[in-house]
């Protein structure tokens, strides 16, 4: 009985700290995204030589910072 009580403690203690690790403001995640991430901004041959979902990946990155960082095209 013991054991399994300091099982239960240790996991709702666990599962605490998990969910205050959670508990960041939405502005402020956005905030730390936008502060260590910047456009990208590829030259034409590049983009010429990418296949379509890498130039769907950075279309959507891009327009990932346009709508949170205010980043311009």
């Amino acid at each position: 009985m013991g054991k399994a009580l300091i099982l239960l403690l240790g996991g709702v203690l666990f599962g605490g700290l998990l969910l205050a690790g959670c508990a960041t403001p939405v502005s402020s995640a956005r905030q730390v995204w936008c502060d260590h991430n910047q456009p990208r901004r590829a030259s034409a041959a590049v983009v010429a030589a990418m296949t379509r979902p890498e130039l769907d990946e950075m279309n959507a990155y891009n327009g990932k910072g346009a709508g949170w960082c205010g980043w311009k095209p």
